[in-house]
């Protein structure tokens, strides 16, 4: 169960981008409340990217990193709250530039923190070579509150608690590439993946503990000229990942993907 404390923050935050982001065509929302708040939070959003106030450089990711000047793209047609097809398109964005560092880096390992329900493991997979192991972690599931080392936040909790089901990736040609791991990310054994990973992707516990933590361990895996990526960066809910990426970019060149919350650094 969240604590209190979570549900007040998540409280205020809700509060400050309905006064921040809203708008007289948003009154038009009154009676359906989500609805709104999406409005809201995707207008604040849309809003620093379009005046260049996310504190890092926005790029695409083929000017970063070039390569082939066509490719195909596979995208899974899945109709689900945890997939990245939704109604505003930024998380579209951000799956098409994941999908993109696939194909540019061609890697044969692949490490993702935050499996949830395998949505972009599976289309990593789908998008990289079909010798590539894509190793993905997440909480163990089963118990109503999972133990965690570090300080989470409201969201982490809610979807620590969710029901998984199936892995979207079961039952595809894909998921003997997919190996599934379990554990709390700032106690987990990194050893074997040090110096050997070509993407990893950070979309776990969004507290700046965890970002700094999972980032921190990311940088021992990635080898040279290898790519982090981190999902959320500039969103405006109840998370921290920006904090420590504009931290993190006085020492590492870092971008965001434009009109995306995907941020990426090549080592």
């Amino acid at each position: 169960m969240a604590s209190a404390s979570k549900w007040v923050s998540a409280a205020c935050v809700s509060a400050r981008n309905l006064a921040l982001g809203g708008s007289v065509a948003s009154l038009s929302l009154l009676g359906k409340p989500r609805t709104l708040f999406e409005y809201a939070t995707e207008s604040l959003f849309l809003y620093k990217s379009l005046s260049g106030k996310r504190g890092i450089p926005e790029k695409f990711v083929f000017e970063v990193l070039p390569g082939d000047r066509q490719y195909d793209l596979a995208i899974a047609n899945f109709q689900c709250e945890e997939g990245w097809m939704r109604r505003t398109g930024s998380y579209s964005t951000d799956l098409i530039s994941l999908c993109q560092l696939c194909h540019v880096l061609n890697p044969r390992k692949i490490f993702e923190i935050g499996t949830l329900r395998g949505y972009t493991a599976l289309h990593m997979a789908m998008n990289s070579t079909p010798d590539c192991r894509i190793f993905t972690l997440d909480l163990p599931k089963g118990s109503a509150q999972p133990a965690v080392r570090l300080r989470t936040t409201l969201m982490d909790d809610l979807h620590s608690q969710m029901e998984v089901g199936e892995y979207y990736f079961c039952g595809t040609p894909h998921a003997h590439n997919i190996q599934l791991l379990f554990g709390d990310s700032a106690a987990f054994d990194f050893s074997p993946y040090r110096g050997n990973i070509d993407l990893f992707f950070i979309d776990g516990a969004h507290s700046y503990d965890y970002v700094r933590s999972d980032t921190e361990n990311a940088l021992h895996c990635v080898r040279p000229g290898g790519v982090i990526a981190w999902h959320d960066f500039g969103r405006v809910g109840l998370n921290e990942v920006s904090k420590y990426i504009l931290e993190l970019s006085r020492k590492l060149a870092i971008y965001s993907v434009p009109g995306g919350s995907l941020a990426f650094a090549v080592l």
